[in-house]
């Protein structure tokens, strides 16, 4: 769930984005490149599962992605062929949108008299757009919200309204370690690798005082303050909730740990890769990320891929994993067709067609059925990723999608964690901090 924000320009050009893929994922996920196949892959036949909504499913819609035509035009026009070919009298004409692009663009369209039916956007756009959706409970059964993993769909619940459907993500954070660096820590046992986050920083520490090569890059960004069970906005949503003592502690512990060198400065550079950079370089014992690292490292620096070893990372006080970037599928209330947009949208998300998905891509599916699939525990004959995925299939149902719930949480995010960054480099005192943050954001929330 964050971290940089620009590894894939790196890879070829059949790389695809995951900034474009996964856009919109703040906090502590990185929103990084995923590896894919080559443009013209064709993928498995979709499933040709039929919704049956309340209301008829025919005449035509607009479908809005983001970034999936030049590599993965074979897989989407084959569902919106299996979509028409289980729906006579039905069309989809599907518009893909460049990353950058959605935003402005799918706000554009709210404004006027033309909107797209069937829109996918990221998590971070759809609590701001709330007002201005579908709630898709009236326009589906309830039997077909039963599969998705109720943390991830459950959030995009509001105001009473399912206003959007979740589809696809990178998955849950892992620890990933370089080994040499860690076998020269005293007792240290991957079988007994940290629970909490707390315990991140004493390894962190304990990695520094025995190697004198920096612990981690982990800093508090808003989504790990969640970890340690700081909460960040208040129920209503209208102001900060972060501005307490238990922060101040928690922030003041990183302060020490990266005083004392258990934290890399990488961790508070602006520049893009940097976190990536020296855990490349074997410059940090550890750091936490998704499974991208492990495609990036595997291209790029075979050394350091050779020399990886992967834990679990830690959960929540409540046994969960937090997930800060999600791909959504969302109908605008305007939608002169939002029933047959609704059952495209969950046609898309069925059992079949996203475990279809994932096979050409490494991300990960919001269907329970989904995950269960053979494919997330097969081996390959990769032992790394293998075991990432198999590792992340059983996380899922104990993964949990997070947000403020805002049509500001983009900025919010940004803003909390450049604060921290200048606060673990700076000689402001952490209550000061917190309290100079909770106006900036109380500011923001005002709007």
């Amino acid at each position: 769930m964050s971290e940089p924000h620009d590894s894939a320009r790196r890879l070829q050009r059949v790389t695809l984005d995951r900034r474009q893929l996964l856009a919109g994922a703040g906090g502590a996920a990185a929103a990084l490149g995923l590896a894919a196949c080559a443009p013209g892959t064709v993928g498995p036949a979709p499933s040709t599962d039929r919704p049956t909504g309340p209301a008829e499913i025919k005449g035509e819609i607009v479908f809005w992605t983001i970034n999936l035509k030049e590599v993965y035009s074979d897989y989407v026009t084959g569902l919106i062929s299996a979509f028409e070919a289980a729906h006579p009298g039905t069309k989809v004409n599907w518009v893909d949108v460049p990353g950058n692009q959605i935003e402005p663009k799918f706000l554009t369209a709210l404004a006027s008299s033309e909107v797209p039916d069937a829109v996918n956007i990221t998590n971070l756009q759809v609590a701001g757009a709330a007002n201005q959706l579908v709630d898709l409970g009236t326009l589906l059964p309830a039997d077909q919200f039963t599969d998705y993993v109720p943390g991830m769909l459950d959030p995009f619940k509001i105001d009473g309204k399912q206003v959007a459907i979740p589809w696809y993500h990178g998955g849950a954070p892992i620890m990933f370690y370089r080994k040499s660096v860690l076998a020269k820590v005293p007792g240290f046992d991957y079988a007994a690798s940290p629970k909490d986050y707390p315990e991140v920083v004493e390894l962190a520490q304990k990695i520094y005082d025995a190697t004198d090569v920096y612990g981690t890059t982990v800093m508090p960004s808003g989504t790990v303050m969640r970890y340690h069970g700081i909460g960040m906005i208040s129920d209503d949503k209208k102001t900060a909730a972060f501005n307490s003592p238990e922060a101040v502690a928690v922030i003041e512990r990183y302060k020490d740990a990266y005083g004392k060198k258990a934290i890399s400065p990488a961790a508070i550079s602006s520049t893009a890769n940097a976190t990536y950079q020296v855990f490349d370089t074997g410059q940090v014992g550890f750091m936490i990320s998704t499974p991208y690292i492990l495609a990036f490292l595997k291209k790029n620096s075979p050394k350091a891929y050779a020399d990886l070893e992967m834990t679990p990372a830690p959960r929540t006080a409540e046994g969960k994993f937090l997930l800060d970037g999600m791909q959504t599928l969302v109908v605008p209330a305007k939608s002169k067709n939002p029933a047959t947009a609704a059952a495209f949208i969950q046609f898309i998300t069925n059992a079949k067609n996203q475990v279809d998905f994932c096979k050409l891509v490494p991300i990960y599916p919001s269907s329970l059925e989904a995950i269960a699939d053979p494919f997330f525990k097969e081996e390959t004959g990769n032992v790394l990723e293998d075991r990432a995925k198999q590792m992340i299939a059983e996380e899922l149902p104990d993964t949990v999608y997070v947000s403020y719930g805002t049509k500001h949480d983009a900025e919010l995010t940004k803003v909390f964690d450049d604060g921290m960054k200048a606060y673990l480099g700076g000689s402001t005192p952490a209550a000061t901090a917190l309290a100079d943050l909770a106006d900036k954001w109380n500011t923001i929330l005002a709007d």
